[in-house]
């Protein structure tokens, strides 16, 4: 190594920079790539664009057209469904029920305001769920020990009222 001229040096310098410069392949998460096995029939992987601009990528299940991604529904018939590689992808902004589709370039602020003009807010969705959730789930109103002493008690009172006029005997 030390023997080697200052032009093979140079050379050896310039093509490790040419290396370094060179695009790397996209590829899946570590994560997602030892899930690969999971991907089955009726499951296709979601590319979650967050609302602070982080993107994540989850395995889904599809059901009746939808998928279920946190605590809120998103659409996912044929037409929002791409491939990557072998794989059926979805693209989906956290802020709309209704994945990408469309070819032109992402925007998210368009896309926030097109979601709005829709009416295809994700937040609205989480709100409508909690409420019927909260309806469907009504506490009923339990008796308490102090409401049974008090019936007792009334009706022991009832009782001898009843047998001290004469009425019970």
């Amino acid at each position: 190594m030390e023997n080697q001229t200052i032009s093979e040096k140079l050379d050896k310098l310039i093509q490790g920079i040419e290396n370094r410069n060179q695009k790397k392949k996209f590829s899946l998460p570590l994560g997602m790539k030892m899930q690969k096995g999971k991907l089955r029939k009726n499951y296709c992987l979601v590319l979650i664009i967050r609302t602070n601009g982080n993107t994540i990528f989850k395995m889904v299940e599809i059901v009746d057209n939808t998928i279920k991604v946190g605590e809120t529904y998103h659409e996912a018939s044929a037409k929002y469904i791409l491939r990557y590689k072998r794989y059926p992808l979805i693209i989906l902004p956290e802020w709309n029920i209704s994945p990408l589709s469309e070819p032109e370039p992402f925007n998210p602020q368009k896309d926030v305001e097109k979601a709005i003009e829709e009416g295809k807010l994700s937040s609205a969705e989480k709100f409508i769920l909690h409420a019927i959730k909260m309806d469907l789930v009504k506490a009923k109103p339990k008796m308490s020990i102090v409401t049974i002493v008090i019936i007792i008690a009334a009706i022991g009172g009832v009782l001898f009222l009843l047998n001290y006029a004469g009425i019970l005997k």
